[in-house]
């Protein structure tokens, strides 16, 4: 039905990932000691920019979402999942958007309430796995998704109904759109309570999202529900944000550059169910906790992502 090779979907899968690896593993060597003249000014993680910037990049992190594995527990090399994942945005208040220029200016940050891309999961041999998941690249809600995930996971311990594993898996690319001058801001002047940035046309803002990250899950099958499998992981992160300003405003064009860097943890618990043989649900909460300090006279408080995630898988064996 499928006019594809197994082998050459592993060596897809396999060249994407190692490619996308090295990159991330540049970004992170790169982004190290001290800045040189001119370069992009860095920002606390904890600042009001750095945490979006965390946030954001938490949204997108490839945690849980386990299709369960085949109910006679074997799953030949180079069998292909094909899966669709939606997740849950959380709509930001109005002191979470107030993060430019050091939490002084709201940015437009409530584009979109939820994320789809698809995913391609390739069993390769000693029972490692190999995935890869990106959202479309075109323009919807007024940003343009340009992100690559990947990682690498397999069981490391299979008693019964229990499965202990491992994932590692990393994020490259950015996400466009008009956050610092979004469409109609314009029409109120600049420096007044509608346009405080003074901007007079949208600007086009660059986000870069990277990551680095592993992670431990555990699953167990339900004996008398074999077809319910209930799992947990919990992650550890290291993130490292961008934020790129193009934005006309009534004094200049503002090219100003931000980056921050940290570690950040994760947790994850849902279920999965196989509705048939090759079909199978899964659904997650997610949670990271990220500190943030909104301005000097304040002090540090966890103000996390939770949000819920899906995933409709297909299985090719």
């Amino acid at each position: 039905m499928f006019p594809i090779s197994h082998s050459k979907a592993i060596e897809v899968v396999l060249y994407v990932a190692g490619v996308s690896g090295l990159l991330t593993t540049n970004v992170v060597a790169q982004t190290g000691g001290s800045a040189p003249s001119g370069a992009p000014q860095h920002v606390t993680f904890d600042g009001p920019e750095g945490w979006a910037l965390k946030y954001y990049a938490s949204t997108t992190m490839m945690s849980g979402l386990q299709p369960p594995e085949p109910s006679e527990g074997v799953r030949r090399i180079g069998s292909i999942t094909l899966g669709l994942e939606s997740g849950w945005l959380p709509t930001l208040s109005p002191d979470q958007r107030t993060v430019g220029f050091n939490g002084r200016q709201p940015l437009d940050l409530n584009k979109s309430q939820i994320l789809v891309r698809p995913s391609l999961r390739v069993t390769l041999p000693w029972k490692l796995s190999a995935v890869v998941a990106a959202p479309l690249p075109v323009e919807i809600f007024g940003v343009a998704p340009h992100l690559l995930a990947f990682g690498l996971e397999r069981p490391i311990v299979e008693r019964g109904q229990w499965r202990f594993g491992w994932r590692g898996s990393g994020e490259v690319g950015s996400v466009d759109g008009a956050f610092t001058c979004p469409p109609g801001v314009s029409q109120f002047a600049p420096g007044s309570p509608g346009n405080p940035a003074g901007c007079i046309g949208n600007s086009s803002d660059t986000a870069i999202l990277r990551y680095a990250g592993t992670e431990l899950q555990l699953a167990y099958r339900i004996r008398r529900m074999p077809k319910l499998v209930p799992h947990v992981a919990s992650g550890f992160n290291f993130v490292y944000g961008k934020f790129e300003v193009d934005a006309p405003l009534a004094t200049r064009v503002s090219h100003t550059q931000l980056w921050t860097r940290g570690n950040t943890f994760s947790e994850t618990g849902g279920v999965s169910y196989l509705l048939t043989d090759k079909v199978a649900l899964t659904v997650d909460a997610f949670y990271s906790p990220l500190t943030v300090q909104r301005s000097l006279a304040s002090g540090r408080t966890n103000d996390g992502l939770f949000n819920v995630r899906a995933l409709l898988s297909y299985s090719f064996r």
